[in-house]
């Protein structure tokens, strides 16, 4: 029978059968004869890598005691292939336990010892196709998460390349926004006030979004820096208020910043705390109801940490959505987008600087019964060390 005469055009699992002795591949073709297998056979290595090359097997029966090439070598030579999808290996031989040891050291992936009943060889044959399915699954995968970190890459490029351009006429449009609004090119009547108004609120939220972008792709590419410092958290929550004020009136959203314990200090990077707190509390401004209220607390719960919480009567947060609200540009769906605003990174840089700092974050939620979100921040920031253990802090809070 010529070798293409063997594969016929269906779907059927291709087994090769590599044996130089005729009765036991007889032998294995009758007792696989019912199932759904399509057999080829070969006598010696040369025609047996010949048949993987040119029609590559779901499966591959080798005898290790081959003529000429043994079946060693012809498993090393058919894992050699560059070109081959993973096929399993199962080896055959009388010889064990050294055979056995030394076939599955070269790269077979089962040793039957010879003789073998018929039930026993397709029960492990079902087995090998299992594997080859799962190893089959998981290079998918690999392929197509390599692939998704590549298109991630050209995404963030192009987000970085963009919002640096977009800044430099933005802070343009800003500047001489400013100049109108001070009146140095003239007095401006009331609805000039009220439209350059517009303008500086749009173009500062506009800022806001883009620094947050470049923010975020800094921490990814490991290029920011964390400028430790000494300072009290009672000056932190100055600063939060005073920021954050404005823009809770806004809404009419009460603000209640309570420092548990006094003289409260930390030895990390004020900035970076901030502009995370920052980022939740403007979460909870934006979620919450018109009239509601966001509370804010800092307290000592262990030695060397120090514990935040921003609680808030808002919408809150579905308990399937709750694995996703720190990924970056995620929302619950368009809906959210299209009443609040916003673009969805928030969050994921507030936990991004919180990681940075060594701390952890965790949220508490349900729908209609707003958010709690319990920060814990080391006392002394070291680089590359995080509070431990943080999942037995994070299960005291709650």
């Amino acid at each position: 029978m010529r070798l293409s005469e063997q594969v016929t055009k269906n779907n059927k699992t291709k087994l090769l059968i590599v044996d130089d002795s005729s009765n036991n591949r007889a032998a294995i073709s009758y007792w696989l004869g019912e199932d759904d297998y399509e057999i080829l056979h070969a006598v010696d290595g040369p025609s047996a890598l010949k048949i993987v090359e040119m029609f590559v097997p779901d499966i591959i029966l080798l005898d290790y005691n081959l003529p000429g090439i043994d079946g060693i070598e012809v498993c090393q030579r058919i894992r050699a292939m560059d070109n081959l999808p993973f096929v399993p290996i199962v080896m055959m031989s009388s010889h064990a336990p050294e055979a056995q040891v030394i076939a599955l050291e070269q790269g077979a992936d089962e040793f039957i010892i010879m003789p073998i009943q018929a039930t026993e060889l397709k029960s492990r044959l079902r087995a090998m196709l299992r594997l080859k399915e799962a190893v089959s699954r998981s290079l998918e995968l690999t392929k197509q998460n390599k692939k998704l970190q590549e298109l991630d890459k050209i995404k963030s490029n192009f987000i970085s390349k963009v919002s640096h351009e977009l800044k430099t006429p933005l802070q343009a449009i800003l500047g001489y926004t400013d100049i109108l609004r001070q009146g140095l090119q003239g007095e401006l009547n009331y609805p000039q006030r009220l439209m350059t108004k517009q303008i500086k609120d749009a173009g500062e939220q506009l800022l806001s979004m883009i620094n947050q972008l470049l923010d975020f792709e800094s921490i990814e590419k490991g290029t920011l820096q964390v400028m430790a410092e000494v300072f009290d958290i009672e000056n932190v929550f100055d600063y939060l208020q005073q920021v954050m004020a404005p823009y809770a009136l806004k809404k009419k959203i009460g603000l209640n910043f309570v420092l548990e314990n006094k003289g409260i200090q930390l030895q990390s990077d004020r900035n970076l705390l901030q502009k995370a707190l920052l980022n939740i509390i403007s979460n909870s401004i934006k979620f919450s109801k018109e009239g509601g209220k966001v509370y804010i607390t800092a307290r000592d719960v262990l030695d060397g940490v120090i514990e935040f919480k921003v609680k808030d009567e808002g919408v809150g947060i579905a308990k399937s959505n709750i694995a996703y609200i720190f990924e970056k540009f995620w929302q619950v769906d368009d809906s959210i987008t299209r009443n609040y605003g916003g673009i969805g990174i928030g969050l994921a840089l507030a936990k991004k600087i919180i990681t940075k700092l060594g701390g952890g974050i965790n949220v508490e939620s349900k729908p209609n019964a707003g958010s709690t979100f319990i920060i814990h921040i080391p006392k002394e920031y070291k680089e590359h060390e995080s509070i431990i253990p943080k999942d037995k802090l994070l299960q005291k809070a709650i």
